[in-house]
């Protein structure tokens, strides 16, 4: 075969194939050749681009810009990025063609199809964001302490309708229930499921305030509004609490000056600091809980009347742990979970152990539940917790005094004592101990005065 013609096969072989898109022009800009892709990359069938001249293609918008006019001027090397018509994304790279007495005589360009790759790597990026979205609302959720879930009974089911109804509206919602039986866990609900929940949720214990702070602690106050006040003034609950919710535990424990005065912030929408002369809007929705019976406490002059009525817009009743059966076991599983994981241990239940726990009536309900679970958690060596373990735990304490003669006040008193003294071994500070309670270091200072320094 001819030395010349069998170049050409070669050379003809070699640019059909070629995975880019290849371009030859002459020396003013005629396509002398082009592959068989030209229409997909650039909406122009291969047969019509033959004769084409680039710089006028590149003028109409086909080439833009166009590699091989950059070439043909600069005669130099280029690589640029392309966009055509048909919406694909290429990198050309265009080369001179010299003949041996270096003078130009045409132009080559290589063309790839990135497209795909574009696509791929914005999907990438979209897929790397998605994720750390969902890190970083994995490590919110772990900085939340475990809230044990309500499931469906009969009488729950009714409850969590309204809910469902209510938490998007800002009115104020009263809980009623015994002590103990899940009162801020659905008021937490009712936030975490409401356009309030990028807002803070603050609970306040009213009972558990002194009365002589109360009023400053929940309204705030000015600078130089009584002796000890900080300097500049210090906000109060309303105001932290921005357009989130703040969740009123124990209302009925509010001293009947302070019922006046929140009577005034409901009805105004408003509020003033101690000292100060300036109203402030009030942003936050209210939920408040109790575990009296607040209209018997109305005829006994002990809560205004006017009050409850502006509080008990919408109102539920929580039935007590012993009326909702369903939940018990599960309960059972995310309470010791829940305490495994806050002290780092790794026990469990054995299947006796749990039926007897779900038998139990817990007359103090999912808190005396999660107190006791506590208890014998922190309390137990063993890793696997039987009916026998517990009860060389109890009977020490039941032998004092039997419990089918204590009142539940001082069963639930019992359980604490216990739990505290023991806790109190591993964290022996206030400051540790209310840390791995979660409560107020003047609180955890006055249980350890009770029970501890009591002993």
């Amino acid at each position: 075969m001819d030395l010349k013609k069998h170049a050409y096969i070669l050379l003809k072989q070699i640019l059909e194939d070629s995975f880019d898109e290849i371009f030859i022009t002459d020396t003013i800009g005629n396509i002398i050749y082009t592959g068989k892709t030209t229409e997909k990359l650039f909406g122009i069938p291969h047969e019509k681009m033959i004769g084409q001249n680039v710089f006028l293609l590149e003028k109409e918008g086909v080439f833009s810009p166009s590699v091989i006019v950059n070439v043909l001027k600069s005669k130099k090397e280029k690589t640029l990025i392309q966009e055509t018509k048909t919406k694909r994304k290429l990198i050309i790279s265009g080369y001179p063609i010299f003949d041996e007495t270096n003078k130009l005589i045409g132009a080559v360009s290589f063309s790839r199809d990135v497209t795909e790759f574009e696509h791929l790597k914005k999907e990438n990026e979209q897929v790397a964001k998605a994720i750390q979205h969902y890190r970083e609302e994995i490590a919110e959720l772990k900085k939340q302490p475990t809230r044990p879930f309500f499931l469906k009974n009969s009488k729950m089911e009714k409850v969590l309708d309204v809910v469902s109804k209510v938490a998007g509206l800002g009115i104020t919602i009263l809980l009623e229930g015994e002590s103990g039986v899940g009162k801020n866990h659905l008021a937490h609900m009712v936030h975490e499921i409401s356009p309030r929940r990028k807002d803070p949720f603050i609970e306040i214990n009213c009972g558990a305030i002194p009365e002589s702070l109360i009023e400053s602690e929940l309204f705030g106050y000015e600078d130089g509004a009584f002796t000890g006040a900080k300097k500049g003034g210090k906000k109060g609950y309303f105001e932290s609490a921005g357009g989130g919710t703040l969740f009123l535990d124990e209302i009925g424990e509010l001293p009947m000056n302070l019922q006046v005065k929140l009577l005034s912030v409901l009805q105004n929408q408003s509020f003033m600091r101690v000292g100060g002369s300036k109203k402030i809007e009030m942003k936050c929705r209210i939920i408040c809980a109790t575990n009296q019976n607040l209209e018997e406490m109305i005829h006994k002059k002990q809560f205004r009347e006017d009050l409850y009525y502006r509080i008990n817009v919408v109102k539920l009743t929580i039935p007590p742990l012993r009326e909702r059966r369903e939940e018990m076991i599960p309960l059972i599983y995310e309470i010791t979970e829940e305490v495994n994981t806050k002290y780092g241990m790794d026990k469990h239940f054995t299947p006796r152990m749990v039926a007897w726990l779900s038998q139990q009536e817990w007359p103090g309900n999912v808190r005396e539940l999660r107190n006791f679970i506590e208890k014998v958690i922190v309390t137990t060596e063993s890793k696997e917790i039987d009916i026998g373990i517990v009860e060389d735990i109890t009977n020490g304490e039941s032998s004092k005094k039997d419990k089918q003669d204590m009142t539940l006040n001082e069963y639930l008193e019992s359980v604490e004592k216990e739990f505290i003294v023991q806790l109190f071994k591993k964290y022996p500070s206030s400051i540790k101990l209310s840390k791995k309670l979660g409560i107020s270091q003047s609180t955890a200072n006055r249980k350890i005065q009770k029970y501890v320094n009591g002993l």
